[in-house]
């Protein structure tokens, strides 16, 4: 079996990166495992003796773009058989993929990540996607309901298989602190579907109630000068760590109380997974992973999407009993500790592609 596969995700360049990682293990899966993306650069490297990975140079135009991907893609085509193209996307990049599977007669896989800026354009080239799929790869049991329910899907095209996060040999070492605060931390991108705002004027309400609190903010983004500017405004700056990324977030893991996610949408939740190995108690809104993994008063604090006040009475709640803390710490570790394991995770990897190569 050969596999084309159309990413997003430049990470794949960085033969250390858990992404390259993982793609190195999908190659054993297969006789091939090629990858086209858009990165910084144009560059071929391979990452093993089965993955070969094309980077395509990214512009400010996004029609140069796409076209750049086709070319690329369709001279690999090409080049010899393949027989199934895998897109990471289910809309421009998941459009092309439709366009080169049924130009050279071959299999589609699409993967569904998550609909993030599901409207217009968007929403149309997703239902023109998935309807001429042969098969489609979820992360999470939601994703696979709302295909179902709101695309009409049918339920035997659809494999759900969870991001897979090396979780069993993390060293919890807690980092003894020289103060008294209360650390919450947050991981991710720093855009406007993180909803990183929300926890800044939460923050001020905590604050305000004279508890000893300190919220640490990992990640990038277009938002960040953003957050910024708002956290001076509530005067927040001795409150408030802008730590950028970090490469090693294991140090950030053991020394912190607490882990937040705030997103309006996730298609899983990796960072959820990576802070509940770490015993961490998890407050997140209910996207992703949520009421799959991390469950409402078992193994983390579920609140509404978008719920500014239940986000401050979750904090406080954390930050006041100490025996929550614990209970939810424990839950959640137990619960990713049942999650698929590797061997498991591309055994349902392989089964999507057999899918799609069955129909």
């Amino acid at each position: 079996m050969k596999i084309l596969n159309i990413s997003l995700d430049k990470k794949i360049l960085d033969k250390n990166s858990a992404v390259a990682k993982r793609i190195v293990e999908y190659g054993k899966l297969v006789d091939k495992f090629t990858v086209v993306v858009l990165a910084s650069e144009n560059k071929e490297i391979n990452l093993s003796d089965k993955v070969k990975v094309y980077s395509i140079k990214k512009s400010f135009c996004k029609i140069y773009n796409f076209l750049r991907l086709k070319k690329q893609a369709n001279k690999i085509l090409k080049s010899e058989e393949y027989h199934i193209i895998t897109a990471q996307d289910t809309y421009f990049i998941g459009w092309l993929a439709v366009k080169l599977a049924k130009k050279f007669k071959i299999e589609l896989e699409v993967q569904v990540h998550g609909f993030e800026k599901f409207y217009g354009i968007r929403k149309f080239l997703a239902k023109k996607v998935l309807k001429n799929a042969d098969s489609i790869r979820v992360v999470s049991q939601r994703l696979r309901r709302k295909l179902i329910d709101e695309f009409k899907i049918n339920a035997d095209k659809i494999t759900v298989v969870p991001i897979y996060v090396e979780r069993t040999t993390h060293n919890i070492q807690r980092i003894t602190r020289n103060d008294d605060k209360f650390i919450i931390l947050t991981v991710g991108r720093l855009v406007l579907v993180k909803n990183i705002e929300m926890q800044i004027e939460a923050m001020a309400k905590v604050i305000n109630k004279n508890l000893n609190v300190e919220l640490w903010i990992v990640g990038d983004g277009p938002e960040r000068k953003k957050i910024e500017v708002r956290s001076k405004e509530l005067e927040l700056e001795n409150s408030i760590k802008f730590l950028g990324w970090q490469d090693n977030l294991e140090k950030y893991y053991n020394q912190v109380d607490c882990f937040l996610l705030t997103s309006n949408a996730e298609g899983w939740g990796m960072a959820v997974v990576e802070a509940a190995s770490y015993e961490l108690p998890i407050i997140m809104t209910d996207v992703g992973l949520a009421s799959e993994v991390i469950k409402n008063g078992e193994s983390g604090i579920v609140i509404p999407i978008g719920n500014q006040k239940a986000l401050e009475n979750a904090m406080i709640k954390i930050i006041e009993d100490e025996d929550l803390r614990k209970k939810l710490g424990e839950n959640a570790k137990e619960v990713v500790k049942k999650l698929p394991t590797k061997e498991e995770t591309l055994e349902l990897m392989k089964k999507s592609w057999e899918k799609a190569m069955k129909k």
